[in-house]
C-alpha cells in the first residue's frame, strides 16, 4: 500500500501518494484546483485536479465522469493529457 502525505497549495491541501512533489498551482475552477507536480518514481511533471465533493451532486458527478471517459477515450492525442492514476482519498 502506498504512503501518503499532505502537502498545502495555495488555500488548498492536498493528500497525495508521497510519489508526488514539488507541488505547484496551476489554476482553479468549478470542480476543482489543479496543481503540478514532480513524479520521483518517474521524474516526469505530473497535473494533479483535486476534485471536492465529488458525489455530493448528481449532476457534478456525472459530468467530473464525462471527463474521464474523454480523457481515456483521447488517451494518444498530442494535445490532451493523459491519466496515469486516479486516486482516491484513503
Amino acid at each position: 500500500m502506498s504512503n501518503y502525505h499532505t502537502l498545502s497549495v495555495g488555500y488548498n491541501s492536498f493528500h497525495i501518494d508521497e510519489r508526488y512533489s514539488n507541488l505547484k498551482p496551476i489554476g482553479d475552477g468549478s470542480y476543482g484546483f489543479v496543481a503540478s507536480a514532480t513524479d520521483k518514481v518517474t521524474g516526469n511533471k505530473v497535473a494533479i485536479k483535486k476534485v471536492k465533493d465529488t458525489f455530493i451532486d448528481v449532476v457534478d458527478a456525472k459530468r467530473i465522469l464525462r471527463e474521464i471517459k474523454l480523457l481515456n477515450h483521447f488517451d494518444k492525442h498530442e494535445n490532451i493529457i493523459t491519466i496515469h492514476d486516479i486516486m482516491t482519498y484513503p
